[in-house]
This record gives C-alpha cells, structure tokens and sequence, in this order.
C-alpha cells in the first residue's frame, strides 16, 4: 500500500488503483451540482447528443454481452447522432434473444450504479480503464456503421489521452460528470421507452420487441418494467452516496 497527503494523493491498494484528493469525495451535494452540471450540457444543441452517445454505447454493449453469454454472438453495433443504437446479434434459442432484449436498458442503468460507486471508494483510475476497454473492445469487434467509427475513435482518443496526460483533479471532474450523464440519460431513455411504449407501441424499441416475443404482455408492460428497473437503481445510486 502507498499513498500521500490529503491534498493530492494516489493511493493504491491491493488491484485497485485509488485517487483520493481533498474534497473529491462524492457526497448528495457534489453529486446534485455534477447532476445539473450534466443535464445542462445535454441539452447544448448538438454537443449533448453527442456525449449522450455513452449511454448507448454502454445499452448496445448490454445487449451483446448477454448475447454471447446465452450462446449467441454479435454481428455489429451501430450507434447514430441522434443517440440511438442498433445491436445485431445472433441467438440459439427465443430465451436466448429474449434475454438479449431485456438487458439493454437493464445493463445501462446497472453500469450507472456501478459507476458511481466506483468513485465512492475512489477508484477513478480504474474506472477510466472499463471505459477504454469497453470502447476500445466495441471499436475493433463491433462498431461498423460510420458514425459510430467516427464517435468511439474520439471518444477511445479523449479516454486514452486524460489516462496518460490528464491530472488526477481532471479525471475527478471528467468521471463525475461522465458519471452523471449516465445516470440521466438512463433515466430518461427508460422513460421515453415507457412513453412509447404506451402512445406507439408498435414504435417503442424493445418494449415493442418484447411485446411481440411474448405476444400476451404488451409493449406499455415492458416500458413500465424497465423505466422501474431504471428508477430502482437511481435510488441504490442515491442511497448508496448518502450512506
């Protein structure tokens, strides 16, 4: 174990690499200013679209990481400006494809809980590491629309850069605000999919997908469930920085 002083310190710790600088703590606080600090960036014109791509980047990589986990596999992934994504995978079975289904949103709003509590115990260094290894990972196995190419290769490039050359202060703000765009945009995608699911149906992405898998649950069912699922983990996020 290594560390140095309160104000500015690396400590490292067994295989987790922690960053511990005064006032970096998250507390409800920082994580309300963070949280607004996000939902304004999101709505800039064209530059919230963008970043808001992680979060379908994280959804899309939901889907194919339970597709090769059932037995299937993953043809690509497609991920557009406007902050949609499209996973085409490949299934043995309807459970198979079912599961796949039901674990996109499921699998983002999971990874926004995961990454929040990652920066509770400080491991900012390691998270910056998932997400060069999830975007790096997508970029060479998965992504093949032009979009997409262009959005995770500056993304993989910014992630890479602030790993090597980003002061520790830096990764605390990029990560935090990174973090908080997850957990919004988590919320609202599952809340738009249950808006959806109940004024087009037949429009309403997996709700719909799922609804015509199951044929007796409807699609307005699915969007309910996973805009709960979406409002379950925001409280364990909550819950779990005020403790």
């Amino acid at each position: 174990m290594s560390g140095y002083n309160a104000k500015g310190v690396q400590f490292i710790s067994g295989n987790i690499d922690i960053i511990n600088i005064g006032g970096t703590i998250l507390t409800l606080t920082s994580f309300l200013i963070y949280l607004l600090a996000a939902v304004i960036l999101l709505h800039i014109p064209i530059l919230g679209k963008y970043v808001a791509v992680i979060q379908t980047l994280i959804h899309e990589i939901g889907h194919g990481v339970m597709a090769i986990i059932c037995g299937g596999k993953v043809k690509k992934i497609h991920l557009f400006a406007n902050t949609e994504g499209l996973a085409f995978t490949m299934h043995a079975n309807w459970f198979s494809r079912f599961i796949t289904t039901l674990s996109g949103y499921v699998f983002a709003s999971a990874f926004s809980f995961f990454s929040i509590w990652m920066i509770t115990i400080g491991a900012y260094r390691m998270l910056l590491f998932i997400y060069i290894g999830l975007c790096l990972t997508a970029l060479v196995l998965w992504i093949r629309n032009l979009y997409g190419f262009i959005w995770i290769v500056c993304a993989s490039s910014v992630f890479l850069w602030l790993s090597i050359y980003g002061s520790a202060m830096l990764k605390v703000h990029i990560l935090q605000l990174l973090t908080c765009i997850l957990f919004a945009e988590s919320i609202k995608s599952a809340f738009t999919i249950l808006y959806l699911s109940i004024k087009r149906p037949k429009r309403a992405g997996d709700a719909t997908s799922l609804a015509e898998m199951t044929k007796i649950i409807p699609a307005f069912i699915w969007g309910f469930l996973f805009f709960s699922q979406a409002l379950f983990f925001s409280y364990l996020s909550v819950n779990h920085i005020i403790q």
